[in-house]
């Protein structure tokens, strides 16, 4: 039975993929398959699904962090955060490309995009890190460490995940906070062995600490406003995304004055345009998934999954999302994968908080992994180098990615000790 339903769905999800469609129409294609000719129910409800999966409140979360990050990206705060860690770090062997990690790694906690970082940090630190590295470290350093964004809250895959298993977003930002952590310090143990006879060349840099400081607080307080708000009980994260927000915007527009009321309206002109194409996906997703399980196909799956022990299990979700992540962007590879594996992991007493974070890891890498990680592409247009070059230049850092992969996936502790202590 889950062979002759799932084979022909994979087909149809297969071709049409391969010919470019879009992959909400590839999905709602499977979903209609599934809806008319495996559970011969009527299309109706096809639609039914479709708008109750948005009206779901933990959505409104999405929209808020979208335009915060957008915002940082439109105006100098980005900037702010680069100069400011290479100002602190000038002096330490490898300063410059750990400033790249640094103002990543703040960035992420503020936007939760892996473009967005990749395309913000692409523009501002190409020209020196290729002066004081190689092009292809450059290239690299830039294009993986904007994955820092999906994996470190409010990571967007971590609120896809959320979503789509209806798991608290709360606790799945504060599980992702110490991965996030364990990745920098991974990246940065490499950077600095790798530089250690070396004193970045930061004479682009100006200003000393106490002007760096006071230029990068704007940026800097809004990780604290969102984790702080979040992590100290004081508002939910819809909550923490509408007031950074808010003050993303009051800062760009009346303290620092960097953008005008016209890149103001763009700003949320090319948000919503994300914002649409995220819900799309979300809505199909739902009425896929609830057509998926209505053929009992997940049952299908666990059953036959129920024999693996708990570390094969995981060792087979690694292999399968790190595939997937070469292929698919991580909120639509959350859709698809997740409700099919969720209810394995759930039988074999993997917390789903820990599986989330797993999830938002694994795709993170695969947007700089060959042959469709999305940041590849957007390297490619910010840097204008070749493809070869930048997927060459990510690979020690792929290294390292799957070296926190592996203490995350098999500590779950690492990933557990916050929300037990926060919750």
């Amino acid at each position: 039975m889950f062979l002759h339903v799932v084979l022909p769905m994979l087909l149809i999800l297969g071709v049409l993929l391969a010919f470019s469609f879009p992959i909400y129409i590839s999905l709602l294609a499977a979903t209609i398959y599934l809806q008319v000719f495996v559970n011969q129910m009527p299309l109706q409800n096809l639609f039914t699904g479709l708008f109750e999966a948005l009206t779901k409140n933990s959505l409104l979360a999405v929209p808020f962090f979208i335009v915060a990050g957008n915002l940082l990206s439109t105006s100098s705060l980005g900037e702010r955060l680069v100069n400011l860690f290479a100002v602190f770090l000038k002096r330490v062997p490898g300063g410059l490309a750990l400033s790249c990690i640094g103002a990543n790694a703040v960035f992420g906690a503020i936007s939760g995009s892996a473009p967005a970082a990749t395309a913000t940090f692409g523009k501002i630190l190409w020209k020196p890190l290729k002066e004081t590295y190689s092009e292809g470290e450059a290239a690299g350093l830039i294009t993986s460490s904007g994955s820092l964004s999906s994996i470190i809250p409010p990571a967007l895959p971590l609120i896809m995940y959320g979503i789509v298993t209806e798991t608290s977003l709360a606790k799945l930002f504060m599980a992702g906070f110490l991965p996030g952590v364990l990745c920098v310090v991974i990246l940065g143990i490499y950077l600095a062995v790798r530089h250690r006879k070396d004193v970045a060349n930061v004479t682009h840099v100006r200003g000393e600490r106490t002007a760096a400081l006071k230029r990068g607080i704007p940026a800097l307080l809004l990780p604290v406003i969102i984790l702080g708000g979040i992590y100290g009980g004081f508002c939910s994260p819809t909550e923490a995304g509408a007031i950074a927000t808010l003050y993303a915007a009051i800062v760009s527009l009346f303290v620092i004055r960097d953008i005008n009321l016209r890149q103001f309206g763009k700003v949320f002109i090319d948000s919503a345009k994300t914002v649409g194409q995220l819900f799309i996906l979300i809505a199909v997703s739902n009425v896929f998934s609830q057509a998926l399980t209505v053929t009992k196909a997940p049952l299908a799956l666990k059953d036959a999954m129920s024999g693996l022990s708990p570390f094969a299990f995981l060792l087979l979700i690694n292999l399968i999302l790190l595939i997937m992540g070469c292929f698919f962007d991580p909120g639509a590879a959350n859709l698809i994968i997740a409700p099919l594996l969720v209810p394995v992991a759930l039988l074999l007493g993997i917390d789903v908080i820990h599986l989330g974070v797993i999830f938002a890891v694994n795709l993170s890498i695969g947007m700089f992994t060959p042959p469709f990680g999305l940041s590849l592409f957007v390297s490619q247009s910010i840097l204008e180098r070749p493809m070869g070059l930048i997927a060459r230049g990510c690979v020690p850092f792929l290294i390292c990615y799957l070296i926190a992969l592996v203490f995350i996936t098999y500590i779950p502790q690492i990933s557990l000790i916050l929300p037990a202590i926060l919750s």
